[in-house]
């Protein structure tokens, strides 16, 4: 086996759209390296197939965007592979995959590349983990695997993968995480929607103040929520179960579960499948065998755990199996909106409580019942840091775009009261919508002082409520076309924040739209100029 003087060099490379997967090669890099490697972290977009060629000991972590496509920094090195199948016969690798066990395709992409890697001659020196949405703990235990695993890799047994047996940690985190959270207290909150807005949006101020949490703008908060108390007590008694016994192989009662464990919000992929299975619903089984994601996505729109396990007959509500697919309660993420260089100690977020009614039963996100409890100041709520390293600004002599409509323009609040404290010379160009410029634009007395200050250089809004025809921001970007084309042209740097299902691939259409139109080119050169921004990591994402 090596010693630590003569370990080798260790390539960390990864694939990521909104960074976990960068803070876990950092890890990795990080651990490796205090283990006495020699390392070099990576963005797949910093080499190519014939680079990857020339590396024997390579770790690479990709998550999955979407339903099974590719992050944006991976397609390239991707399609190399596949069209230049270079020699990797050198190669000892380990691959850790990031995915959401709701989409059919999960993990898809790092599975994509394990299999390439070995088809290509790899040497596969570890089995590939596919971690779900709660991948901390599993992610750090494979880390320490890894390590290990490489200080043998050059011995001369050659036979198959290792194997890493992921088990619950029993030692305090290094850090805040959703396992660990730390609690929190509300410093003070204020409603920012009027009297008349169809919605209910809050800031709200946390105090972090001894928690050790560093943020940095474009970071979020994970809030790790509690099921509301209504939805425990329906799930509760349609299993027809005792809320304070405990169920077969657990270590909570079922109150205990299903308040602070399970996900009830937001049913699960597994929770679909079987309940499609044992209900023999025509309609839900058809939109499983078409695999029409869209369709499916609409079908769930509203819909919760209760619902899904009231269309079984009483005779098929397995209580037991329930438990098994439900999913793990997940947290929810609101971007920091306050700057760190103003305020280090607390972190200002933009709370939309989303409510509702819905076949008999008043509805509330387990986020929003969660927030909207603590909303009283000096409350408290679980915390932890979601870094977010591909979404952050860039040097402050260089232009920025920001597209953020609703609760997505919180980042950019964070973007421009950074630059703000820093002096910073480059300029600023916001695009904000909502429903009613009235009551629906947040933060518009700030936003309009920066405006008048200089801060703001352009403002650019879209109230798609206030006129007969609707209004979107990727409508002003389209009206803009000429001024944002020459932006782009002098270095800017393009941002996107918000609704990811159907916002941010209408405006990034609208920027290749502008991009052609301005630029003379075709609709496929435009498509290049814009992937060309990305791998600059000139356009950034942050959606949801």
């Amino acid at each position: 086996m090596s010693t630590t003087t003569d370990r080798p060099l260790v390539h960390v490379i990864f694939g990521t759209q909104t960074g976990n997967a960068e803070v876990i090669a950092m890890d990795a890099s990080d651990a490796l390296a205090a283990d006495g490697y020699t390392t070099k972290l990576l963005s797949m977009d910093e080499f190519g197939a014939g680079d990857l060629a020339t590396m024997q000991h390579v770790v690479l972590i990709s998550s999955t965007y979407d339903d099974g496509n590719l992050p944006d920094n991976a397609q390239d090195l991707w399609d190399e592979l596949e069209s230049d199948a270079p020699d990797l016969s050198g190669m000892r690798f380990a691959v850790l995959s990031l995915g959401d066990s709701s989409y059919e395709f999960f993990c898809a992409a790092g599975k994509l590349f394990d299999e390439k890697l070995a088809e290509l001659g790899g040497r596969r020196v570890l089995d590939r983990l596919d971690c779900d949405l709660d991948y901390e703990r599993p992610s750090q235990q494979w880390i320490k695997a890894v390590t290990s695993t490489f200080a043998g890799s050059d011995a001369d047994d050659t036979s198959g993968s290792t194997s890493v047996e992921i088990t619950p940690s029993t030692t305090p985190a290094a850090r805040w995480t959703r396992q660990d959270p730390f609690l929190a207290t509300i410093s003070h909150t204020r409603k920012l929607s009027g009297a008349e807005s169809h919605k209910a949006v809050h800031h709200v101020e946390v105090d972090l103040d001894d928690s050790g949490v560093e943020y940095l703008p474009g970071d979020s908060l994970g809030v790790v929520p509690v099921n509301p108390a209504e939805l425990v007590d329906g799930v509760v008694a349609a299993l027809g179960v005792d809320p304070e016994t405990t169920p077969a192989d657990q270590d909570a009662s079922w109150r205990e579960l299903l308040t602070h464990r399970l996900e009830l919000r937001l049913p699960s992929r597994a929770l679909v499948d079987w309940v499609a299975a044992q209900s023999g619903d025509e309609e839900l089984g058809h939109l499983l065998s078409t695999r029409d994601r869209e369709a499916l996505e609409a079908w769930l729109w509203g819909r919760d755990a209760l619902d899904l396990i009231g269309m079984l007959p009483q005779d098929k509500r397995d209580a037991d199996r329930v438990v098994e697919v439900l999913g793990s309660l997940q947290h929810r993420s609101y971007s920091i909106s306050s700057s760190p260089t103003e305020s280090p100690k607390t972190a200002d977020l933009l709370v939309s409580c989303v409510r509702y009614h819905r076949d008999g039963r008043d509805r509330v996100g387990a986020g929003s019942a969660t927030m909207t409890a603590a909303l009283p100041a000096g409350s408290q709520v679980a915390v932890f840091l979601a870094p977010n390293p591909s979404f952050r600004l860039p040097a402050d002599d260089v232009p920025v775009i920001m597209v953020g409509p609703g609760v997505g323009v919180a980042p950019f609040r964070s973007f421009l009261r950074e630059r703000r404290s820093r002096s910073a010379t480059g300029l600023n160009w916001l695009f904000f919508g909502d429903q009613h410029e009235t009551c629906d634009f947040l933060y518009r007395d700030e936003i309009r002082g920066w405006q008048q200050d200089g801060l703001l250089s352009r403002l650019s809004t879209a109230f798609s409520r206030d006129q007969e025809h609707k209004v979107y921001v990727q409508d002003k970007l389209r009206e803009q076309g000429a001024d944002v084309y020459a932006w782009l042209q002098d270095g800017a740097h393009f941002y996107i924040c918000g609704d990811g299902v159907r916002m941010s691939q209408a405006v990034e259409a609208a920027l290749v739209e502008v991009v052609a139109t301005h630029g003379a080119m075709s609709e496929d050169a435009a498509w290049d100029y814009v992937g060309d921004l990305k791998r600059q990591r000139r356009f950034s994402q942050d959606v949801y």
